[in-house]
């Protein structure tokens, strides 16, 4: 028997065997008419009277709609936009059946038709029938071909260095507008390589004139597009300014033309001369001055907005996917090293070409374009189509199909381009420039001008985001591109200001604030420097509590805390650095994924084995040890790699369990770090003892709490899902999450809670504080204690808000505490901080300082000491439980949007629901006085419908979704709350179902959830919903009850189900099921894994346990995802 566990039996790349590639398949053949009849009906949502299916529509960004209607409806869907009928294609099999050019052509209409009120004529818009089309295409194809685009390569640098030279001199802080500067380059690439005329984009602060009236007429034209008729006619005030913006780029284009016929130069081999000079091979005709025109504004139009957002979506991708990026600059630096960029260096830039494609595959700046059948026929053979209906191609249902692109489609990958990938893929799979004779006659053009970009940015600058939280927003005009979004650039190593430039070229650039090197402010201290990665505040506090703790040694550091991507190609060799960071999921934190891409690219090259000799550095790791399989993943391999580069490692590696003593193991750390600092840097003068201090001040009057912000979620529903008895009590909160939010099933919502009042209140008890009383914290650099302002706080906010209360006191702080006390208090205490109790006593009970404050009143600690020991108040995440696709936007309070008028996600807001446990239980230090209050749990609990809250989107990090594939089979294993991302998966398909007319004719694979709860009538979550779907297909339910079953039932474990299907679960793992846990590490996520592993060795008892195990660890890289906690 074959196995049934090969893990290369999912969807593959590019290039595979994989039968759904294969094109050796013959194509079924297209029904005639007459035996098709009507044909089956094309899906389609419920319409509206009057307005069809317009409320569908978001007409900021229609594409976006019409994305979110393909996940629901599938392949194939059709709209009735009361003017027009389109049908929406997302499939390779439909759109390559639609590529015929026998059946099939373009269709100009919606914002293509629109823009025609400025490019009339012009290639991009004309109408098939248009005679001017066939003049311009056959006359101008050479002018565009790839031979005639390689003599533009000097004009293109020109311009490119005019870039280069802006961003050098604004220094490496400058927030660089991706939009404008990108846009800049491509007017000026297009100006001067197409009419030699310059538009000098890079000489002035704002953008041009023709730049800034083209993109309002682009916005005015797309509003139009989605507008009712009698709206548009309405809008007569924006059709005047739209006209009067259009009257002047018309008269630009016909300056420069004038201008060239007044002074001809034949010497000059561009676009402008072919226009004016050229006959048409066919009709004998060249021309006319307004077609020239057309064709100029044309060329302008379509080739700026689609070469400024390709390069936007590649820079973003590349720096959302740091390993892609450093093999881009390891390209860069193999093929050009020092020397100028020439022409014959492009062809051999193979994986920056590929990362292009890739780019242009995930989400391009074209996002669909539109085709007609010729005549009546049948497509997919079953769908009637007629002429007068538009065929949309929604090109990232195309880009992402699974049966071309693998179970990997959702991800950013450019090698699937590479070793044969690209020769390899079927006919019409990958289509961002058009298709047939229609399709972009600028693609050289494009495709020549990214690469050259590429090729002389990365050799001169480490890029980074401005915002490192950033995530992707689409602005939505003729084209669609990052909104927002901003980079820095910052020079590398050994390339001066006048790298590469003729000298005095390029002025010094404007010095950086953040440098690993340089001297300290204080002549007295010496410099080391600090770089953290984390997600949650831990790490940074961890940083910031050395930096706080450094003048005290002789030392400072003076580049301030800097975050891991700060040092890329940064690390200082003229003084030592210590780097703290934790990992996420076994991958590097958001702020440390391109620092560390940059190590692994550059340890896989033997010749680098020296590359950071002289670097000392030291090395503290956090992590969670319920995470057995990535603990502390990150921070070893970072020690590792910087060893194997040639750094020197300073103390050995320190490390923190966060779930136990989550301060000791610094602090002891500390006791090396320092003395080695201290050595390694040349201080002889004495430690010195410095404390934070804080000054208390009584308010003038009461503070109020600030009003709601829109960055706010606002509670729309709180209630118990079971009350506390067996368990916790369990609870749903739905939040309805700031405008234009978006989550994907599977992702996270990230809380910043409130420390109970009752925690709170035993604080302000204990050091005689009032709520009101404000606070002045000085003599820290921790940012978490300090107000946005710099001055006071309320002692209420401070800590309520900023600070962790019931974390266990560490065996130091203990120790800190018995020397403040007196009499039996501090001896009963010096025992507590012995190595012998403190495991068991402090530890394991988990004791606070509070705790032990009020349990040893003689201590004298000042408050100011007791802050510095408490960390910052990190958020909570929680798996969302519901799916965006089985709800509507809604529109949030204030925002004067309703949804009868269509889906505007830009004003609109989704629903994201919380399924979680309430932890209130006696405190383990103190079980018959005091009770333990989880901080986010009891906090969410509080909530009353109405209120705000601090929350945030996080998304996964871990392939923790459903399979890209719909008909991969899914089997989930949850128990208790960790049903929560089961539920959204759930409603997910659950919404699919339905909009595709019911489970079986869904094209969902088979789904089965393994659902553990202690009691069918107390804490089965969801009862009603899983049966319900259980009924319509959706998934098959089996639930594990520990204490008490059903009528005829058992008690027992998902384990144990698992064991009993074994033989059905062989056959959905044979057929590529992908496996989702989410539930208790310790429990839930180590039984799920074990009989697993049990499974497989029955099937093969000859391989062993060794065996199994490997086979589990392949799974675990795509298949076998886990999602558990604590």
């Amino acid at each position: 028997m074959s196995c049934p566990f090969h893990v290369e039996g999912a969807a593959k790349p590019p290039g595979s065997s994989h039968s759904a590639r294969s094109e050796s398949t013959p194509k079924p053949a297209t029904p005639a008419l007459e035996e098709i009849g009507e044909g089956e009906p094309i899906p389609q949502p419920p319409e509206r009277w009057l307005t069809g299916n317009l409320g569908e529509i978001n007409p900021e960004f229609s594409m976006g709609s019409l994305w979110r209607l393909a996940d629901v409806y599938g392949p194939i869907f059709t709209l009735n936009l009361v003017k027009r009928k389109i049908v929406v294609l997302s499939s390779h099999a439909l759109i390559n059946e639609v590529c015929d050019e026998k059946r099939f052509e373009k269709k100009v209409a919606g914002a293509q038709e629109a823009i025609r009120v400025f490019v009339k004529n012009g290639l991009f818009t004309s109408y098939n029938e248009e005679e001017e089309w066939g003049i311009a295409h056959r006359t101008l194809l050479p002018a565009f071909g790839p031979l005639h685009v390689r003599t533009m390569f000097p004009k293109m640098t020109d311009i490119l260095s005019q870039m280069i030279l802006r961003w050098d001199r604004f220094g490496p802080d400058y927030r660089i507008s991706t939009h404008d500067d990108f846009t800049r380059l491509a007017f000026d690439v297009i100006g001067l390589c197409a009419f030699n005329y310059r538009f000098n984009a890079f000489y002035s602060e704002e953008l041009i004139p023709f730049a800034k009236q083209l993109g309002d007429v682009l916005i005015e034209t797309g509003k139009r597009t989605s507008r009712p008729e009698i709206q548009n006619t309405l809008a007569f005030l924006s059709k005047r300014q739209m006209m009067e913006n259009i009257h002047s780029m018309w008269k630009v284009c016909d300056d420069i033309v004038a201008e060239r016929k007044a002074n001809p130069r034949p010497d000059i081999d561009d676009t402008l001369n072919v226009m004016l000079n050229a006959k048409d091979p066919v009709t004998g005709k060249g021309f006319t001055d307004e077609n020239i025109r057309y064709q100029m504004a044309t060329f302008l139009v379509a080739g700026h907005d689609t070469s400024a957002g390709t390069m936007m979506f590649l820079f973003y991708n590349l720096l959302k996917h740091p390993e892609a990026l450093q093999k881009c600059y390891a390209e860069v630096d193999a093929v050009l090293g020092d020397r100028e960029l020439q022409l014959e260096d492009i062809p051999k830039l193979k994986y920056i070409d590929a990362a292009m494609k890739e780019a242009l595959r995930f989400c391009g700046p074209i996002p669909a374009f539109m085709r007609q059948a010729k005549e009546t026929t049948i497509i997919g053979g079953k769908y009637k189509i007629t002429p007068n209906e538009s065929l949309v191609f929604n090109l990232k249902g195309l880009h992402n199909d699974p049966a071309v692109w693998g179970s990997d489609a959702a991800e950013f990958r450019p090698e699937r381009f590479l070793n044969g990938g690209w020769e390899r893929l079927p006919p019409n799979s990958w289509k961002p420039f058009g298709t047939g004779v229609r399709s972009c006659i600028g693609r050289y053009l494009a495709e020549q001008e990214v690469l050259i970009t590429m090729a002389m940015v990365l050799q001169r600058f480490v890029i980074e985001m401005a915002d490192p939280d950033y995530e992707l927003k689409i602005k939505s005009t003729l084209t669609i591109k990052p909104d927002e979004f901003y980079i820095k650039a910052r020079r590398r190593p050994g390339k001066d200001h006048l790298f590469n430039f003729s000298a005095g070229a390029a002025p010094a650039p404007a010095p950086s604030s953040k440098t690993a090197n340089g001297a300290s402010a204080n002549s007295n201290l010496k410099p080391f420097s600090v770089f953290y990665g984390g997600n949650s505040g831990t790490c940074k506090s961890f940083a910031e509590d050395l930096e706080t703790n450094a003048a005290n040694h002789g030392l400072s550091v003076p580049a301030k805390v800097q975050s891991l991507d700060d040092a890329v190609e940064n690390l200082p060799k003229d003084h030592p650095l210590v780097i703290v960071t934790s990992s996420y999921e076994g991958l590097p934190p958001d702020n440390a994924r391109n620092f560390v891409a940059w190590l692994e690219t550059r340890a896989k090259d033997p010749s680098n084995s020296e590359l950071l000799k002289g670097v000392s550095y030291a090395v503290f790791g956090a992590g969670n040890k319920d995470w057995a399989s990535t603990y502390h993943r990150i921070p070893k391999l970072v020690d590792e790699l910087l060893e194997k580069l040639g750094a020197a490692r300073l103390v050995a590696t320190g490390f923190v369990d966060v779930s136990q003593d989550i301060v000791g193991p610094l602090e002891e750390w500390k006791l090396t770090l320092f003395p080695a600092l201290r050595e390694a840097v040349g201080v002889t003068a004495a430690v010195k003892t410095e404390e934070l201090r804080v000054e208390i001040t009584q308010p003038t009057a009461p503070s109020k709490l600030a009003g709601e912000q829109l960055s706010q979620g606002l509670v729309l529903v709180n209630k118990v899902l079971a009350k506390k008895g067996l368990g916790p009590e369990k609870r749903q909160i739905d939040i309805l999450l700031p405008p234009g939010v978006q989550y994907r099933s599977g992702d996270y919502l990230a809380i910043q809670p409130f420390n109970p009042r009752d925690s709170i209140r035993r604080v302000l008890s204990r050091f005689g504080l009032h709520p009101d009383d404000l606070i002045t914290v000085s003599g820290t650099t921790k940012e978490h204690l300090k107000s946005e302002s710099g001055g006071p706080i309320s002692v209420f906010e401070l800590i309520g808000t900023r600070v962790e209360l019931a974390n266990p006191a560490s065996q130091r702080q203990v120790a800190h505490l018995a020397s403040l006390s007196s009499g039996l208090e501090a001896d009963k205490l010096r025992v507590l901080a012995s190595d012998e109790e403190y495991p068991t006593s402090v530890l394991a009970k988990r004791f606070s300082v509070l705790d032990l404050l009020e349990d040893f009143p003689s201590c004298k600690l000042s408050f100011a000491s007791y802050l510095d020991m408490l960390s910052p108040l990190s958020p909570r995440q929680y798996s969302i439980s519901s799916s965006p696709l089985a709800q509507k936007p809604l529109p949030d309070q204030g925002s004067g949007w309703s949804s009868e008028e269509g889906v505007d996600l830009e004003k609109a807001s989704l629903t994201a629901t919380l399924t979680y446990d309430v932890y209130n239980s006696p405190l383990m230090s103190h079980p018959e006085t005091k009770s333990f209050n989880g901080v986010s749990s009891s906090y969410l609990a509080s909530l009353q419908p109405g209120s705000r809250l601090r929350c945030f989107v996080r998304k996964t990090n871990a392939p923790f979704r459903l399979p890209s594939d719909p008909a991969t089979p899914v089997v989930m294993v949850a128990a208790g709350t960790g049903v929560a991302p089961m539920r959204a998966f759930l409603q997910e398909r659950a919404a699919v179902a339905g909009a595709r007319g019911g489970y079986h004719k869904s094209g969902l694979g088979p789904a089965m959830l393994y659902y553990g709860c202690r009691d069918f009538e107390e804490d089965y979550l969801y009862k009603e919903e899983l049966g319900q779907w259980e009924k319509e297909g959706v998934v098959r339910v089996r639930a594990a009850f520990s204490r008490r079953a059903g009528e005829g039932g058992r008690t027992g474990h998902v384990d144990e189900l698992i064991w009993e299907d074994r033989e059905e679960l062989k056959g959905l793992i044979k057929q590529g099921a992908k496996i989702l846990v989410c539930g208790s590490a310790g429990r839930l996520g180590r039984s799920t894994a074990e009989v697993c592993l049990r499974i497989y060795e029955d099937e093969f008892p000859d391989r062993g346990r060794e065996g199994a195990e490997e086979w589990l660890g392949k799974m675990k890289e795509e298949r076998y995802v886990s999602d558990v906690f604590g």
